[in-house]
């Protein structure tokens, strides 16, 4: 167990809110979501500039409301900077007051302070939705199958092009990367599950792999995962059938959900309609664990927000 588990371990005993990518406030029927984002631990001031971090201190929170079944209605924003930092921090504050407006969320208040380096955390709380409208993490059902968005991956192999300085890509597959680390795309998908016919989902910030075993566990089911070639084919063309696996697998901050249910062909087009792909990855059994039916021997390298880094790397 990492330092981050066992810090999460030591805040949610006897708390299970914090086990889902939001907590539900009961009385007044809303979601809530808060993510922070650490200057050297996060971004860096080289690759990032003030757009591409307001960008992903957005998508972020944007991120996991929706998982949950959501749309975002207001926001906070805390902020802490050195005095050499003000100008670039207040670029940050004007993008992501933008994006904000284009996406009807409301900045209701926040924080500031001084600090010796930047340290940004906003806080989403959605629109008010019913209980039994949420999609949780623990409500997978036998039968159901499993589902992704296409091309994940892409995020990790952008931060091992530009960090590992690994180029050794054609230009297209270079450019596509990069882009999806530094600016993560923003989707918006919410509005097209159907509540009906989808039980469980996560959205995947850590890993495919991470939000796979959070979903298995903590629905207590067996995840049996046979089809990972058709998320990415542009990857898989590209990279050696090994190492496309691992990097579909352990690629975070993709900001896309993992979900289970029983999905219809109608369904399926309506998310297309809306230029959303959808990819059946596998189903879920009776029994506990998460198999994968192409590959052997999966070595976890998910990113650690303790070392910097992508870890086994």
């Amino acid at each position: 167990m990492d330092l981050e588990q066992r810090i999460l371990k030591l805040v949610s005993s006897n708390n299970s809110f914090i086990h889902d990518d939001c907590a539900y406030l009961s009385k007044s029927h809303q979601l809530i979501s808060t993510d922070t984002l650490v200057e050297n631990v996060h971004f860096n001031l080289k690759h990032f500039d003030a757009s591409k971090i307001a960008h992903r201190l957005f998508v972020c929170n944007y991120s996991d409301i929706q998982s949950s079944g959501g749309y975002p209605e207001y926001a906070l924003l805390n902020i802490s900077f050195p005095t050499k930092s003000f100008k670039i921090t207040q670029q940050i504050v004007k993008f992501f007051k933008k994006l904000l407006t284009k996406h009807n969320i409301k900045l209701i208040g926040g924080d500031t302070t001084s600090s010796s380096k930047i340290y940004l955390s906003s806080t989403f709380i959605s629109k008010p939705i019913k209980k039994s409208e949420i999609i949780n993490r623990k409500n997978a059902k036998v039968g159901d199958s499993i589902y992704t968005f296409k091309n994940i991956g892409f995020s990790k192999l952008g931060y091992l092009s530009i960090f590992k300085k690994r180029q050794n890509l054609n230009k297209n597959l270079l450019r596509k990367s990069k882009d999806q680390f530094l600016k993560p795309k923003i989707i918006t998908y919410s509005n097209l599950f159907n509540r009906n016919r989808i039980n469980s989902c996560m959205d995947i910030s850590d890993s495919l792999y991470f939000s796979l075993k959070e979903l298995y566990r903590q629905s207590k089911k067996k995840f049996l995962i046979d089809n990972l070639k058709d998320i990415s084919p542009l990857l898989l063309k590209n990279l050696i059938y090994k190492n496309y696996f691992t990097l579909v697998l352990s690629s975070g901050e993709e900001f896309v959900p993992v979900f289970t249910g029983k999905l219809t062909k109608q369904d399926i087009k309506f998310f297309k309609l809306n230029r959303i792909h959808i990819i059946k990855i596998g189903s879920v059994q009776k029994g506990q664990g998460v198999i994968f039916t192409e590959l052997e021997n999966f070595k976890n390298n998910t990113f650690s927000h303790f070392k910097k880094t992508y870890s086994n790397l």
